[in-house]
């Protein structure tokens, strides 16, 4: 039973498996903006925010789930490696030769000088051997190698991937136009002078773009204006734009008029007033109204339309009532006024480092050794004997026989 679980682990079949599954948590983690707040899920993902959360779909790449399917994925590769070897090994040494295939062809005519040929293969790099009945000729035995340093191409690739989940420095910011976050161990400030969005002619989000500054010093050393798929780069770090959102600015008011309390809020945040254990909490922005069929706020676009707050009071943790306010309309409770004045955008970034850059560099340089051998520096074979020359190869079988037949043509006797 073990052997038998054994072979399966290391066995193809389950190396499609994994290879699906590991493609299918790679999709999700492109669709789905990484390393925002747990808000932010729950807001935009509705039903599907905890099944986000819980599958840490959230957080892709350094989940335990997909780190277990990159450590899965190693040893099937490593152990179907290892399985292969010993005899890719054997098939180097100069006393074996494969036995023609029972699709190969006979090129022997007694038009052709076989030892003409012989010192045609010889020049072509094929090196010679004798037999009882005539010799046999092989080149580039150490292509059989080909799909094992492939393979540990893809092990390198995937190990440094795996290093590089554990051990990445990586988080999550949010910024607004004018706010800037340092990063102390590195040295320099990270600022955002503007964000805004795109829109296609339809009025739906086509793309949202952030400048970016790079301070050190004092000094402005960098500048870029990044979108989705157009990171920037700074001393290893790669940031990139993964999410956005609204701020708005909360003001409340006494009898007389005066601001005894601010506060900035994004959707699904709340501000606790102390004096009432009052609860002020902004379901959510609205920056263009409207109202589903199931009588829920929606926002058609994000564009600033048609604005709208939807509020809820709670008084003790106890709920008092809930409101649809436009940007500066007053939500009255005993003698206070409770405002929403405006809402700006905010920026959602993502900064990785990668430990694992070099390992994957290596390894791809390991798969394009490997995929050459594989496919170009294919081992190749002749044998020549009593009117037979057959040639043996295990790929392109037909292309390999007619490039004999065109160097056999130029030794004919006639």
């Amino acid at each position: 039973m073990i052997k038998k679980i054994g072979r399966f682990i290391i066995g193809l079949k389950f190396a499609i498996i994994l290879f699906i599954l590991i493609a299918i948590y790679s999709i999700i983690g492109t669709v789905i903006p990484q390393g925002a707040t747990k808000e932010f899920y729950l807001h935009n993902y509705e039903s599907f925010g905890n099944i986000i959360l819980l599958l840490q779909f959230n957080k892709v790449y350094s989940s335990f789930i997909y780190r277990t399917l990159l450590l899965l994925f190693i040893v099937n590769i490593t152990g179907c490696t290892i399985k292969l070897l010993p005899s890719q090994i054997a098939r180097l040494k100069d006393d074996y030769f494969p036995a023609p295939g029972k699709s190969a062809e006979n090129l022997w005519d007694e038009k052709y000088d076989t030892e003409e040929f012989r010192n045609i293969l010889e020049k072509k790099g094929f090196k010679i051997y004798k037999s009882e009945n005539g010799y046999k000729a092989a080149k580039n035995r150490i292509g059989v190698l080909g799909s094992s340093i492939t393979h540990l191409g893809i092990i390198i690739i995937i190990l440094g991937s795996f290093i590089g989940n554990l051990f990445a420095y990586e988080g999550y910011i949010n910024l607004l136009p004018g706010e800037s976050t340092a990063f102390v161990e590195q040295g320099f400030i990270l600022k955002l002078d503007d964000f805004y969005l795109g829109f296609r002619e339809d009025g739906s989000t086509e793309q949202y773009y952030s400048e970016l500054k790079i301070i050190e010093e004092g000094k402005e050393v960098e500048a870029k204006k990044i979108w989705v798929n157009n990171p920037l780069k700074y001393k290893g770090i790669n940031f990139y734009q993964s999410s956005f959102g609204w701020v708005s600015e909360l003001t409340i008011k006494d009898s007389e008029g005066n601001i005894i309390e601010k506060a900035s809020l994004k959707n699904n945040e709340y501000h606790f007033y102390q004096p009432k254990h009052l609860t002020v909490y902004l379901y959510g922005y609205y920056p263009d109204f409207a109202i589903d069929h199931e009588g829920q706020p929606v926002t058609i676009t994000q564009q600033k339309k048609h604005p709208h707050y939807a509020v809820i009071l709670y008084e003790f943790n106890n709920y008092v009532d809930s409101f649809i306010t436009s940007p500066g309309q007053p939500i009255y409770y005993e003698d206070l006024e409770i405002t929403f004045e405006d809402s700006s955008l905010y920026t959602g970034l993502t900064y990785r480092r990668d430990f694992g850059y070099y390992f994957v560099l290596i390894g791809c340089l390991f798969m394009f050794v490997g995929l050459l051998l594989s496919f170009y520096f294919y081992p190749r074979f002749v044998i020549v004997g009593d009117k037979t020359i057959l040639p043996v190869t295990k790929q392109n079988i037909w292309g390999y026989t007619m490039q004999l037949k065109n160097l056999l043509s130029s030794t004919s006797k006639q």
